[in-house]
């Protein structure tokens, strides 16, 4: 999966409808392990889990990320 949210926006911004659909599916997937992680106190596992998913909501949001961060700079240069 992803490494960084860098990475993670940068596909997010190139994918296509499938490929967000899958995004989203497997970001469920990744809350539930986390939850079934929590539930059994494996802390370590939880924590990879949730990175995944947050990794995958980032990717899904790319392109309000990116429309932001293009307003902030925008705003700064006036």
């Amino acid at each position: 999966m992803f490494r960084t949210t860098i990475k993670a926006t940068n596909y997010g911004l190139l994918a296509s409808k499938k490929d967000r659909n899958r995004l989203a599916a497997l970001r469920n997937v990744f809350i539930g392990q986390t939850k079934k992680a929590l539930d059994r106190e494996q802390w370590n596992l939880a924590s990879v889990f949730a990175t995944q998913a947050q990794f995958c909501r980032e990717a899904l949001e790319a392109e309000i990320l990116d429309r932001q961060v293009s307003e902030i700079f925008r705003e700064a240069r006036i």
